[in-house]
């Protein structure tokens, strides 16, 4: 677990003692091990996922992997597999005009819809990216940067508006691999 110094283990093991570890979890009763934004994970952690999901047949595990369409493809190959397609139009325009609050030009919000390809998340975070003047109609230059990256950046923009050791809490909490609540106290009270 990189705790500490030496050369890498060997991924195939490191993907047996998951599995293993997962199976002794799932022995007492079934377990579900959600992964969310798994195109986040490092190529060795998303291989043992991978390992994982195609020998747990034998085991009482329900393994539910998400990721970005076409990341971690080359891993995930060949196992079941659910598209999640975005909100249709209405759907969209309806999240959308529910969240902000302020004039919202007929334009920017059919901008924000189509590039939002009815993604919820984008339709919350993409008219926080942009200011009060432009949802209302700006006459600024149409922003033409990913969807993931104005999402990234109001994110960003919100973490370095917090107070100083608000901020760093919140970089110690992301950092933690465990979600271990005292390891992250001891963390924070340092």
């Amino acid at each position: 677990f990189g705790s500490s110094a030496g050369p890498a283990p060997d991924p195939f093991l490191v993907a047996l003692a998951t599995l293993s570890l997962l199976g002794d979890a799932a022995e007492q009763k079934p377990l579900a091990c959600l992964v969310d934004d798994a195109h986040w994970l490092d190529d060795a952690s998303l291989r043992a996922l991978g390992f994982v999901a195609r020998r747990r047949e034998a085991e009482r595990i329900g393994l539910f992997v998400v990721a970005r369409s076409g990341i971690g493809d080359h891993v995930l190959a060949g196992l079941p597999e659910l598209s999640v397609r975005g909100l249709g139009d209405r759907d969209a325009r309806a999240l959308l005009l529910a969240n902000v609050h302020g004039p919202l030009d007929a334009a920017v919000c059919n901008q924000l819809i189509a590039e939002s390809h009815g993604n919820p998340l984008a339709l919350l975070e993409l008219p926080r990216a942009m200011s009060p003047a432009d949802l209302a109609g700006g006459f600024g230059l149409p922003d033409t940067n990913s969807v993931a990256g104005k999402i990234e950046r109001s994110y960003v923009r919100r973490l370095s508006g917090l107070p100083t050791d608000t901020g760093l809490l919140v970089l110690v909490a992301a950092a933690e691999p465990s979600g271990d609540p005292i390891l992250l106290q001891r963390a924070a009270e340092t």
